[in-house]
């Protein structure tokens, strides 16, 4: 699970008015994803094609991260990626349970996580080996944005790609 552990991503760019496409964002998450773990597809070709050509074509006067429609600040950044980790161990929950209650029982599992795991892992640079797929999840999303949700109603609204403050 090489691939999974991977911890390298992508986000596009805010729109002009301000608002993230929720669609678009967790289309370039896994596409980053895929890319970063070199899986790369045809069409993971065409976005960086197009990016470094959007790039070169500016003759460099566009950022690089602005061309592959990246975020440019980091806190933006760490904050999508967290949420993309969050919306990862969200779907490893709770099986066949209705979405709330699969936020209900992830947020039970991101505090236990944070009173158990994150307290011994939170120097670690990986994943350790024998981590489950879930804490593999909870891991990345500890490690990319220092504040994480804690309630059931966040982490709803997280997995389901809805804007809170």
């Amino acid at each position: 699970m090489a691939a999974d552990r991977v911890a390298i991503f992508a986000i596009p760019a805010e729109s002009a008015n301000g608002a993230t496409e929720a669609p678009l964002l967790r289309k370039e998450l896994e596409r980053a994803q895929r890319v970063a773990s070199g899986q790369i597809g045809a069409q993971d070709l065409d976005w960086l094609s197009k990016g470094f050509s959007a790039f070169l074509a500016n003759g460099g006067a566009l950022p690089l991260e602005r061309c592959l429609r990246l975020p440019g600040r980091d806190g933006a950044l760490r904050r999508e990626c967290r949420d993309y980790w969050l919306r990862s161990a969200w779907k490893m929950t709770g099986g066949d349970l209705s979405p709330w209650c699969r936020s209900e029982m992830l947020a039970v599992e991101v505090r236990t996580f944070a009173a158990r795991q994150w307290v011994r892992w939170r120097t670690l640079q990986s994943v350790p080996p024998d981590a489950s797929e879930l804490e593999t999840a909870l891991f990345h999303a500890f490690r990319a944005y220092e504040r994480i949700p804690v309630t059931a109603m966040q982490l709803h609204n997280i997995a389901h790609h809805r804007r809170h403050s």
